[in-house]
């Protein structure tokens, strides 16, 4: 006597669910995740702070690096200061938001002179710094 089972035969798309759910929140959390890491074109080594702010979602980045003529970038893009202010007055639109990123090695009043500048533009600054102190 062969034996019939009672059950219904299922589709294939039904065992496909399942799996293309799982593709798909790992694509969203991969795609979304990359954004929360702050990135920057340009190497620089960050001065040291035990303190931190919550990340920003949208920014713009500004970054100082320093050599024989300091060299200033605004988002990755090489500018002179005076290109700089006009990018600021270009970009508020997009954000409210500045992250300067400054190498330690740049001179405190260079800086300043920068944060005025971005100040000016009424932007929200924020200082990038690195979690742990630089060796000796």
């Amino acid at each position: 006597m062969k034996l019939e089972s009672t059950l219904p035969n299922r589709t294939a798309p039904l065992y496909t669910a399942p799996l293309l759910d799982a593709v798909l929140l790992l694509l969203i959390f991969f795609l979304l995740g990359s954004n929360f890491i702050l990135k920057s074109g340009v190497a620089v080594d960050l001065p040291f702070s035990e303190s931190s702010l919550p990340a920003v979602e949208r920014s713009h980045i500004v970054t100082i690096v320093p050599g024989e003529e300091i060299r200033y970038y605004f988002n990755e893009e090489r500018v002179t200061p005076e290109e700089l202010d006009r990018k600021l007055a270009e970009g508020v639109e997009q954000t409210r938001q500045v992250i300067l990123l400054a190498d330690s090695r740049v001179p405190y009043g260079v800086v300043m002179s920068v944060s005025n500048v971005v100040l000016k533009q009424g932007y929200d600054l924020a200082y990038a710094t690195g979690s742990e102190p630089a060796a000796p």
